[in-house]
């Protein structure tokens, strides 16, 4: 992480150490809100881990915090319950009637995580049920690109959240054309590179699958076609 925020620079403006403070970690941040492009941001997210819960003060990096704590909402999150009774004690001059140990903090993120996946799985049926007609009609749709892998991209409609697949055949059919490479974060069809991370591009809907809850897109550009003779060039190049 440290060799890709600091390329393209003559002399390195980061390092481990700083980038493990929350002053050295903040100044990246506004560093990158100030780009143009959010492909680097979108790079350095797949090094940054989730947010873990604690019993002890601690800083929250992505809100450039030194300390964080949440309470607004104790009937559906029960550390905020825990947080209004330690807040409740302290306001009456009392002992808190419950002090958080790691025992809790580990409960409270095992059940956190259980909780995402549900919510994820709700949102995905919900998206397949409500778009379910839309590859019949044809709708466009702006995609912003969050994942590139080696099977295609992974991006979210920026009309209504849903997460899509765009698998590489779907881009180009010939698959001798097409790299999609997750280091990299870029997508490059005859070696010129079309798509990055964080870029945005015009879809439609190729399939909705209400038993995987599943929603494939394919791009709205068309790629040409290699003329015949170029193409018979690369493969006899490929075959030596």
């Amino acid at each position: 992480m440290v060799e890709l925020v600091n390329q393209d620079k003559e002399e390195a403006t980061y390092t481990a150490e700083s980038l493990s403070t929350l002053e050295g970690f903040a100044a990246l941040r506004r560093d990158l809100g100030a780009l143009e492009s959010s492909y680097l941001d979108n790079r350095i997210r797949k090094y940054q881990a989730y947010s873990e819960i604690s019993n002890q003060p601690d800083a929250h990096f992505a809100m450039g915090l030194d300390v964080y704590a949440t309470w607004t909402s104790p009937i559906r999150k029960y550390g905020d319950m825990v947080n209004h009774r330690l807040l409740k004690a302290l306001i009456l001059g009392n002992e808190p009637i419950q002090k958080p140990d790691d025992a809790l903090g580990e409960e409270l993120a095992i059940h956190r995580k259980h909780h995402k996946i549900a919510e994820r799985t709700v949102g995905d049926w919900l998206y397949a049920r409500t778009l379910e007609n839309e590859p019949k009609a044809g709708t466009e749709f702006t995609a912003e690109i969050f994942d590139i892998n080696r099977a295609g991209m992974r991006a979210r409609l920026l009309e209504n959240g849903a997460g899509v697949f765009i698998p590489n055949p779907l881009i180009v059919a010939n698959k001798e054309r097409i790299e999609s490479n997750n280091e990299t974060g870029t997508v490059s069809i005859d070696k010129e590179v079309v798509y990055r991370l964080g870029d945005t591009l015009k879809v439609v809907l190729s399939d909705v699958n209400q038993e995987t809850r599943s929603l494939v897109a394919k791009p709205v550009e068309v790629f040409a076609e290699l003329p015949a003779e170029v193409e018979t060039a690369t493969e006899t190049e490929e075959e030596k």
